[in-house]
């Protein structure tokens, strides 16, 4: 017969064995019960039945990539804006330097991450600093991506 070894309310061991034998292992668990079809270590015992246990939780399904190239990120900004981004570079400010370098990395990638920080943080900061309309960061940012757009 199959015997659940069971400590602290889990099945801890299933064992084929006789009667007999399992009389004198009794002292080493905190119960011993007869096992219904299907029970396994891991199952619990709440004193009259046997569960087993939960099911682990699904997976988190894997984001997809949020990558586009250079060309589409440009694309997804409307003319008046990228005149506005243009224009707001020109200078011997920090500002204009910051926004500089910030379009220097746009053109050296190889392709634009939507999810990226230091894409989410540029175009957020286009958007703090009155160059984009509120709204627009997370339009540019957050909207579909089309297969056309994708690298």
């Amino acid at each position: 017969m199959n015997y659940a070894l069971i400590k602290s309310g889990r099945v801890e061991s299933i064992v084929v064995a006789e009667a007999e034998f399992v009389a004198t292992i009794t002292e080493q668990w905190d119960h011993i019960e007869p096992a219904p079809e299907g029970c396994a270590i891991g199952w619990a015992w709440d004193g009259e039945a046997f569960t087993p246990p939960a099911p682990p939780p699904a997976p988190e399904p894997i984001a997809e990539p949020r990558h586009i190239t250079r060309l589409a990120f440009l694309n997804r900004f409307t003319d008046a804006e990228a005149i506005s981004i243009d224009l707001a570079s020109i200078g011997a400010t920090v500002q204009a330097a910051g926004l500089r370098r910030y379009m220097n990395k746009v053109n050296a990638a190889t392709f634009i991450d939507l999810a990226g920080p230091d894409t989410r943080a540029g175009v957020q900061a286009l958007e703090a600093g009155g160059v984009l309309a509120a709204g627009r960061a997370a339009e540019i940012l957050d909207s579909d991506i089309l297969d056309e757009e994708r690298p």
